[in-house]
C-alpha cells in the first residue's frame, strides 16, 4: 500500500503541472521476467505471462515529444520444473513475486503532427511511438530452493536467502502503436522491457548467474484519453493559441488563413487573394522597391515610398521627372530645389541665398542688382558684384585696388605699380646690365652677336612680366653731326625693337625712340664717359 501511495503522489505532481492536451492512459496486459529461472536464454517465457495493469499521465513538450509519469503493477514467477535442462530440473528452484513500478518516461511519436494538417482540422492516424526513461521498482518474492540437505542449504543458497535489495532502479524502454478513435480517444498496443540493477527479482543470484541482472517485461493493450482546449475552427490550434479562432488557418500564420499563400495572413495582407511580397504588404511588387504595384506610379522602375514608387535620386520626396534639381536634395525648396533662406526663391536663382528677401529683388531683402549683398543706393558698382570693403566694387586679386583701378586685376600687385607686381631689384639690375652690354658695329645699327644674347635675357623678362610694357630709347655721344647722331640713335632703338619682335614679343607691348646726344648720363670729355653715353636703354612700365 505504501508503494501505491508513493507513486500516486508522483503521478499527481505531474497532473498539477499538466498542460492542455494532457493525456491519461491505461494499460491492461501481462508481465514476465528474464532471469535465472526462465526456460529460454534470450526471450521471456510468454507461457507464464501474468496480469499487469498500469496507468500513465502525460503532458506534451511538442507535437512529437511527450513527458509521462506512470505506475505499473506486475506479477511474475518461474520454476525449474519446466526447464529442458536435466540439471536445472534436478535443482528444482521456483519462485513467485510481484512489484510496483513508478517511472518517468520520454515518449517520441514521430507522426503525431499529422493529426493537425496544414489545411486545418483534425485527422485520425495510425501512429507508432518509442519510449525510454527511469523508474523505481519495489518488489516482493517468495523463493523455494528445494529440499535442504542434511547440513541445510549450501552457502550460495544461504546468501540468497539473506538478500533483499528492494527497491531497485529500473530503466523502461519499449514502443507501441496506436490508432485514434476520435480527437480525444485512442487505442493501441504496447510492449516494453525494464532493465534493473539487481539479480534478486527471483531470489536466485549466488546460486545461479550472479553476473547477470534480472529484467522484466510488460506489455498489453492501451486506452488513452487526451484532454484538449476548445478549437472552434478545427484547424488544430486551440482557441487561446489561435490568432484567428473563428477561421481555419495554418501553422506559419498562427492559425490564420493565407488565401494567396504568400506567407502573410489574410488579416495583415493588403492583397489577400493575390500573391505578393512581404515587403510590399503582401501585394505584387514588379520592380522590387517595396512599394506595391497598385500604388506605385512607376511600377517598372525601382523608386522610394516618399516618391510613390518612382525614382528619386536626391531623396527629397519628389520624383526625378518632376524635380527641377533631381540630384540636389530640396531644403525648404520648391520644385525639388534647395531654398536655404525659405524666401520662396531657390538658391540657384537667389542673389542673397542666406538672407530672406523678395522675388522682385532676386531673393534679396532690397534692390541689389549685382547680388553682392549691398543695396544699389550704397553700391558704387551696382551692376558688378563686389565686396563691402570696396563699397560693392570687385577686387578680383584682393590686392587692395578695385578692378576698375587695377592695371593687373587678375594678379595681386602693389598699389604703387597700379596693382601689378613690382619689378624686383634683380630684374632692374638685369635691365641695367643689358643696357650696358648691347653694342653695335661702329657707326652702324648692326647688332653684335654678343648683344643678341643679352637681348634674349630681356625676352625672358618680358615673358615673365606679361602685364608690363617696354620702352626702348637710343642715345649717342656728342661727336659728329647732331642730325646724324639723332638718326643713328633712332635706328639702333629700332634694331632692338625688331629683334625682340622676332622673338615673339608683341609689338604693342613695346615702343622705341632715339634721342641722339641730348640725354647724356656721363661726361663726353672722356672716352669712358662717351662710352656710357653711347647706349640703348630699356625701361619696364605699367601701361597707362
Amino acid at each position: 500500500m505504501r508503494h501505491c501511495i508513493l507513486w500516486c503522489g508522483l503521478l499527481w505532481s505531474v497532473v498539477l503541472v499538466a498542460q492542455p492536451r494532457a493525456e491519461l492512459s491505461f494499460l491492461a496486459g501481462g508481465s514476465t521476467y528474464l532471469g535465472d529461472l526462465q526456460q529460454a536464454e534470450l526471450l521471456p517465457d510468454f507461457d507464464r505471462f501474468a496480469f499487469a495493469p498500469g496507468v500513465r499521465f502525460g503532458v506534451p513538450l511538442s507535437y512529437t515529444l511527450q513527458l509521462r509519469a506512470g505506475i505499473q503493477a506486475a506479477k511474475y514467477d518461474g520454476t525449474d520444473a519446466f526447464s529442458e535442462d536435466p540439471v536445472l530440473q534436478a535443482r528444482n528452484f521456483s519462485f513467485s513475486g510481484k512489484l510496483t513500478e513508478g517511472s518517468v518516461q520520454l515518449v517520441w511519436e514521430p507522426l503525431a503532427k499529422r493529426r493537425y494538417p496544414e489545411s486545418g482540422g483534425y485527422k485520425s492516424i495510425l501512429s507508432p511511438y518509442l519510449y525510454g526513461g527511469v523508474g523505481l521498482a519495489f518488489y516482493e518474492r517468495t523463493t523455494s530452493y528445494g529440499v535442504p540437505g542434511v547440513d541445510g542449504f549450501p552457502p550460495d543458497i544461504r546468501k540468497d536467502l539473506d538478500s533483499d535489495e528492494s527497491p531497485t532502479l529500473a530503466f523502461p524502454i519499449g514502443g507501441g502503436v496506436r490508432v485514434d478513435l476520435s480527437k480525444s480517444l485512442s487505442f493501441g498496443v504496447e510492449l516494453g522491457a525494464r532493465k534493473t540493477l539487481t539479480d534478486q527479482l527471483d531470489g536466485v543470484s549466488n546460486a545461479g548467474k550472479s553476473d547477470t541482472d534480472d529484467w522484466y517485461v510488460v506489455g498489453g493493450l492501451t486506452l488513452s484519453y487526451r484532454w484538449s482546449k476548445p478549437d472552434y475552427d478545427r484547424d488544430g490550434f486551440w482557441d487561446d493559441e489561435d490568432a484567428c479562432p473563428q477561421r481555419a488557418g495554418l501553422e506559419y500564420s498562427k492559425g490564420c488563413p493565407d488565401s494567396d499563400g504568400d506567407g502573410l495572413p489574410d488579416d495583415v495582407d493588403t492583397c489577400p487573394y493575390q500573391a505578393g511580397k512581404i515587403e510590399a504588404r503582401g501585394c505584387p511588387d514588379t520592380d522590387f522597391d517595396k512599394v506595391p504595384d497598385f500604388i506605385d506610379e512607376c511600377p517598372d522602375y525601382p523608386g522610394s515610398v516618399s516618391a510613390k514608387g518612382c525614382p528619386d535620386s536626391d531623396g527629397d520626396g519628389l520624383k526625378d521627372d518632376a524635380d527641377m534639381c533631381p540630384h540636389c536634395p530640396a531644403v525648404n525648396g520648391l520644385s525639388g530645389c534647395p531654398d536655404s533662406d525659405k524666401d520662396g526663391v531657390e538658391d540657384s536663382r537667389d542673389r542673397c541665398p542666406n538672407a530672406p528677401g523678395k522675388l522682385a529683388f532676386g531673393g534679396c531683402p532690397f534692390q541689389d542688382t549685382d547680388g553682392d549683398g549691398l543695396a544699389d543706393e550704397e553700391d558704387q558698382c551696382p551692376e558688378i558684384a563686389g565686396s563691402k570693403a570696396h563699397q560693392g566694387c570687385p577686387d578680383s586679386d584682393n590686392d587692395g585696388l578695385v578692378d576698375s583701378e587695377d592695371k593687373c586685376p587678375e594678379i595681386a600687385g602693389d598699389p604703387e605699380t597700379g596693382g601689378c607686381p613690382a619689378v624686383s631689384d634683380a630684374i632692374k639690375e638685369t635691365l641695367a646690365i643689358v643696357t650696358e652690354s648691347v653694342q653695335f658695329e661702329s657707326g652702324s645699327d648692326q647688332l653684335k652677336d654678343s648683344s643678341r644674347e643679352k637681348l634674349d635675357e630681356l625676352v625672358a623678362i618680358m615673358e615673365a612680366y606679361p602685364y608690363y610694357n617696354l620702352v626702348i630709347s637710343g642715345h649717342t655721344d656728342n661727336r659728329g653731326n647732331d642730325e646724324a647722331n639723332l638718326e643713328l640713335s633712332k635706328a639702333r632703338a629700332a634694331a632692338c625693337f625688331e629683334y625682340l619682335k622676332s622673338k615673339s614679343i608683341a609689338a604693342e607691348r613695346m615702343s622705341h625712340e632715339g634721342y641722339g646726344e641730348t640725354e647724356p648720363i656721363a661726361t663726353n670729355d672722356t672716352s669712358e664717359g662717351r662710352r656710357k653715353n653711347r647706349r640703348v636703354a630699356f625701361d619696364l612700365h605699367v601701361p597707362q
